[in-house]
């Protein structure tokens, strides 16, 4: 009996050694680490504002390769939700939003797990003469009770795989860096030519974005041969809406001649007018970069795009076998 006493003497003491020591240290928690990355900060933006390239660097997405993923809202960008389950302890289940994303600059997160409060993070993107140094953080409220343990082991717990993660981010970055993706030119005004278009719309996905694009092309092909039509201009696609499940996207190829159209081509006239342009060389899933530049200097200039924007493919893959060498303008109308 005096030992159990003595036991529950001990732990009393403690639970009060431990409850005035928590009075003493804060309860929110930031763990942070940062790189520098040898590549444009458009680029590595895009890496990780969409989840789906997440699988590419982030060392939680690869933890577990039978990991379940579901992906809800956007594409990407501000909205954009990616839910997990999986019976390793270390990813468990959880669910994580982006809630703002600036264009090159940063982007904010809500991340829910394991029934833990949620945990605000996100990433930094900082332009430099060396490339661009990227921070990425969480901030963590612990309570009363978590302050000590796990509040003050959290940089330890949570700064490795920080770490791992951002290596594998430059890693990639760099890669797509290499492979030839790079805007060569800032935003440019220009004014558009009116130019005739036979076109086809279809909806597809990421999944069957290059083959319908293909299918597309080649039906409009055989419209130009039916109506003895010749190509005045590079191809083109235009893209009127892009969701996590479904693009809305027109394939065109400029004509020499206004004809009617059988119901599935369509002809119209694309009219003159006001636009910001990029030129951008590299594979064509490197244009999300030329897009987001475009976008972040329409917001900065106070801008209003008025219409749907549009890539003109401007060198035949057919032809210049070398990705790094295409040649792909990235237009937006405006005001």
């Amino acid at each position: 009996m005096k030992l159990l006493k003595r036991i529950s003497t001990t732990l009393l003491i403690l639970i009060v050694i431990y409850c005035l020591i928590s009075f003493f240290i804060p309860s929110k928690v930031r763990v942070e680490r940062s790189v520098m990355i040898n590549a444009p900060a458009a680029l590595v933006f895009e890496q990780v504002n969409n989840f789906k390239n997440w699988t590419s660097w982030s060392y939680w997405d690869n933890i577990d390769p039978d990991m379940k993923s579901t992906y809800e809202g956007p594409e990407k960008g501000k909205g954009a939700v990616h839910k997990w389950t999986s019976q390793n302890k270390d990813v468990g289940t959880g669910s994580i939003m982006i809630t703002e994303s600036t264009p090159n600059v940063s982007i904010l997160t809500d991340l829910h797990f394991g029934g833990m409060p949620v945990s605000h993070g996100g990433y930094t993107f900082k332009d430099t003469t060396e490339g661009v140094y990227v921070t990425t953080y969480m901030n963590m409220d612990m309570g009363f009770f978590g302050r000590i343990f796990p509040g003050l082991m959290m940089d330890k717990f949570l700064g490795t795989d920080f770490e791992k993660t951002l290596t594998g981010l430059k890693k990639q970055s760099e890669l797509v860096k290499l492979s030839g993706v790079k805007v060569t030119s800032g935003v440019e005004e220009t004014v558009t030519k009116e130019q005739i278009l036979a076109s086809y719309r279809m909806g597809t996905n990421m999944k069957t974005i290059a083959t319908d694009i293909a299918a597309s092309y080649q039906k409009i092909g055989k419209f130009m041969l039916a109506n003895k039509l010749t190509q005045s201009g590079p191809a083109c696609a235009f893209y009127h809406g892009f969701s996590a499940d479904k693009i809305d996207m027109e394939c065109a190829i400029p004509i020499d001649k206004e004809v009617k159209g059988d119901g599935m081509v369509n002809v119209n006239k694309q009219q003159a007018g006001n636009a910001v342009v990029i030129h951008f060389y590299g594979p064509y899933m490197g244009t999300a970069s030329a897009h987001a530049t475009i976008n972040k200097w329409i917001t900065e200039h106070h801008k209003k795009i008025t219409g749907s924007p549009w890539e003109v493919y401007v060198t035949d893959p057919m032809v210049e076998k070398d990705t790094a060498k295409w040649l792909t303008e990235v237009y937006y109308p405006i005001e």
